[in-house]
């Protein structure tokens, strides 16, 4: 499913949350979160604090595919970080090394 967008005006220093609610289509052991910016078309990656995705889902893993589930993520932009245009990219990606999550969103940076 594909849905546009408005892009999301960040600040620096400003504090951001993301909730992703999302059901896996398999059943999942393990998840690993990452976060990419877009930019001219190359992800560069981002860290993030907890990129373990079960700890930011809740420690529910296991969880059996199906289940309605939701991480959650919190950081901040960084006074390093450019004025800039860009997209987001959160991913989850399973013990089976497939994307369970794949979530882009446009971002400027202010």
């Amino acid at each position: 499913m594909t849905v546009q967008l408005q892009p999301v005006m960040l600040e620096e220093a400003t504090p951001i949350k993301i909730q992703i609610v999302f059901r896996p289509k398999n059943d999942v052991l393990t998840l690993k979160a990452y976060l990419n910016g877009i930019i001219a078309g190359v992800p560069i990656p981002f860290p993030l604090p907890q990129s373990d995705g079960c700890v930011s889902c809740g420690n529910v893993c296991p969880i059996a595919a199906g289940t309605k589930t939701t991480y959650s993520a919190a950081l901040k932009v960084e006074p390093s970080y450019p004025a800039i245009k860009l997209v987001s990219q959160w991913k989850l990606e399973s013990q089976l090394k497939l994307f369970e999550v794949c979530v882009e969103i446009p971002v400027v940076i202010e």
